[in-house]
Order: structure tokens, then C-alpha cells, then sequence
């Protein structure tokens, strides 16, 4: 895989390319739409530990 020129490597880079698809794999598959709910669940999740260890400080003060 040396290459004496990037004009060398860019000619086994698109016979590759073509190859690939030629077997059928995208190479450039298009992006995935953005799902939220992880981002909500891991609020909910960090806001209901910080209630509970609030409320256990606060337990012991009062």
C-alpha cells in the first residue's frame, strides 16, 4: 500500500470505492434524524437524584 503519488492513491482509493459499490455498502449513508429522548431521560434521571439528595440533607438538618 506505498504510493509514490497522491495521484496513485486516489486511483486505488476510487477502485475501491467502486468495488464497495458494486458489493452494495453505502458508503455515504445520509444522516440519522436526531432523537431527543435520551438527552430527557438522563435530565429526568440526574433531576430526581438531586431532589433525593437534597431532601436527605436537608432530612438531617431539620
Amino acid at each position: 500500500m506505498s504510493h509514490d503519488s497522491v495521484e496513485e492513491h486516489l486511483a486505488e482509493m476510487a477502485v475501491l470505492i467502486e468495488q464497495a459499490e458494486a458489493m452494495g455498502i453505502d458508503l455515504w449513508p445520509e444522516t440519522k434524524p436526531s432523537r431527543p429522548w435520551a438527552k430527557y431521560a438522563l435530565a429526568s434521571f440526574m433531576t430526581i437524584m438531586m431532589l433525593s439528595w437534597v431532601s436527605k440533607v436537608l432530612f438531617r438538618f431539620v
